[in-house]
């Protein structure tokens, strides 16, 4: 059974609101890593919100949490 993660996320800087979506933990999603700034896909289980912004459809966005669901 693949564990399941839900992503609390929200556009860069706004103080709009908060968005929720769960994924598969091998699902691969484009993110920025805060770092280096390189942009990568990796697998959801792997998401930090202290390491990578994530991007969906040309947008940015800050991930304030991942929490994996059992």
């Amino acid at each position: 059974m693949m564990n399941q993660y839900q992503l609390l996320f929200k556009a860069e800087g706004t103080s709009g609101p908060m968005l929720r979506q769960t994924y598969g933990g091998e699902k691969r999603l484009d993110v920025r890593d805060l770092t280096t700034r390189m942009t990568m896909q990796i697998c959801v289980s792997e998401i930090s919100p202290y390491r990578h912004m994530l991007l969906l459809d040309g947008e940015a966005y800050q991930i304030l949490n991942v929490v994996r669901q059992d």
